[in-house]
């Protein structure tokens, strides 16, 4: 790999001193870091999140799990000006002056929670809600409303929620796709 006309630095993957650097980006800027960090021949990782649809038009697009970080595996000694100075690139996440690293098993457990979908799943898309948990109705005349989860209808793309609504509550029919699990 090349940083320069007459600089060459040459790293085997198999290399012992490879670790996995957490990373900042500037806002919104993950995929143009992880461009020009393969430009620069240094393997990186933004862990994906298929987010619930906040509107039902939406497209359901991936998005970065965690906002503005990304993972960056190199050797810190050799390739640390390079990860810093990248385009797209805030700062190499420190702590008492050292590069934060994670270990290779936190990489490869993110990895296989996106290896099916390409992206990770929130449980109340991939397994669905269990009944009687909380929801969020995010879509529709009754959007922001938080309710009990009463069942699926019809195939799972329907379901009944129970709401309270002027004092008084009510068994309304939605769109499974406008539902979410609400946070506790």
């Amino acid at each position: 790999m090349t940083y320069g006309q007459n600089a060459a630095i040459s790293i085997h993957p198999g290399d012992r001193r490879l670790e996995w650097l957490v990373v900042r980006t500037k806002p919104r800027q993950e995929r143009a870091a992880i461009c020009h960090l393969r430009h620069r021949e240094v393997e990186s990782y933004c862990p994906l999140y298929l987010e619930p649809k906040w509107n039902r038009k939406a497209p359901q697009v991936p998005v970065p799990l965690f906002t503005s970080y990304i993972f960056v595996r190199c050797i810190p000694e050799l390739q640390l000006n390079a990860v810093s100075f990248c385009p797209g690139v805030a700062h190499p996440v420190r702590f008492d002056r050292r590069p934060a690293t994670v270990g290779q098993d936190v990489i490869d457990g993110l990895k296989r929670r996106e290896a099916a979908h390409g992206a990770v799943v929130p449980p109340e898309i991939e397994i669905g809600i269990k009944l009687g948990n909380k929801v969020m109705i995010m879509a529709g005349p009754l959007s922001g409303l938080e309710g009990i989860f009463r069942g699926y209808l019809r195939g799972r793309e329907r379901a009944n929620v129970l709401v309270e609504f002027l004092r008084q509550k009510s068994l309304v029919e939605v769109d499974t796709e406008d539902l979410a699990a609400a946070r506790a």
